[in-house]
């Protein structure tokens, strides 16, 4: 058995599955020379860590039931045709703040709170 084949066995009952998918990658690129053993082994670490980290946060944040982020972009005007869509957009680049100016958002309370 090649000591590639006992990595990927070791990569396996670790449940490594991201190490185990970038291997050959690795492997390819320590083979031409283009990194170090140790480097070799930090890719494998870190894409195993990255792939971990960011399911941690996913279920993090499924289980905080966090409302969805919303931005301008993806506001829907034609709702709400009172609001001018290019008034809106210039006050979101925050130049009344380099003015000086004071902001007031009139209308009726959120029924919601």
């Amino acid at each position: 058995m090649s000591v590639s084949d006992r990595i990927r066995q070791s990569l396996l009952a670790l449940h490594m599955a991201r190490a185990l998918e970038t291997l050959d990658h690795t492997l390819a690129r320590l083979e031409k020379g283009e990194i170090s053993a140790i480097e070799a082994i930090d890719d494998l670490l870190a894409e195993e860590l990255n792939l971990r980290e960011g399911r941690r946060i996913g279920v993090a944040l499924r289980t905080a039931r966090l409302m969805p982020v919303k931005t301008l972009e993806s506001f829907d005007f034609s709702f709400q045709p009172s609001l001018d869509r290019h008034r809106i957009n210039a006050l979101a680049q925050l130049e009344f703040i380099n003015r000086a100016e004071v902001l007031h958002f009139l209308g009726p309370p959120d029924p919601t709170t």
